[in-house]
């Protein structure tokens, strides 16, 4: 695995099975050394994201994918997330990195949608 086409379609894989609370089927998709610079999970090993993962509302979480661009070992992608019922409304820049053709890491940046603001992913 190695164009860029690929890598969207390895990060789009595992937030599906994400998606679904199919961690089974991510752990995978993932290095066994990954390491995750995002909150809620900031873990350093395939083993411990699982385990903080498995704490989530996973099949409740909505993703609405903006944007999703791959270059070189990197797919970065821009999306909305939210829990029903608006306890989480967020607007989300992630970037993955890649190797050997399994994701080793993730960095996220995360921005509070308000309802009276304008939606910063609109026109990402």
């Amino acid at each position: 695995m190695s164009t860029d086409d690929d890598y969207k379609e390895l990060v789009l894989t595992c937030l599906e099975l994400y998606g679904k609370g199919d961690l089974d089927a991510v752990a995978p998709l993932l290095r066994d050394d990954y390491a995750d610079h995002g909150l809620p999970f900031l873990t350093t090993t395939r083993a411990d994201w699982i385990a903080a993962a498995r704490k989530l509302p996973l099949t409740e979480i909505r993703i609405d994918i903006r944007r999703l661009l791959a270059e070189g070992d990197y797919v970065t992608m821009f999306s909305r997330r939210w829990l029903p019922g608006g306890g989480l409304d967020i607007a989300v820049a992630d970037v993955f990195r890649l190797q050997d053709g399994l994701i080793a890491e993730r960095w996220e940046i995360v921005e509070p949608v308000t309802a009276v603001a304008p939606n910063p992913v609109a026109t990402l």
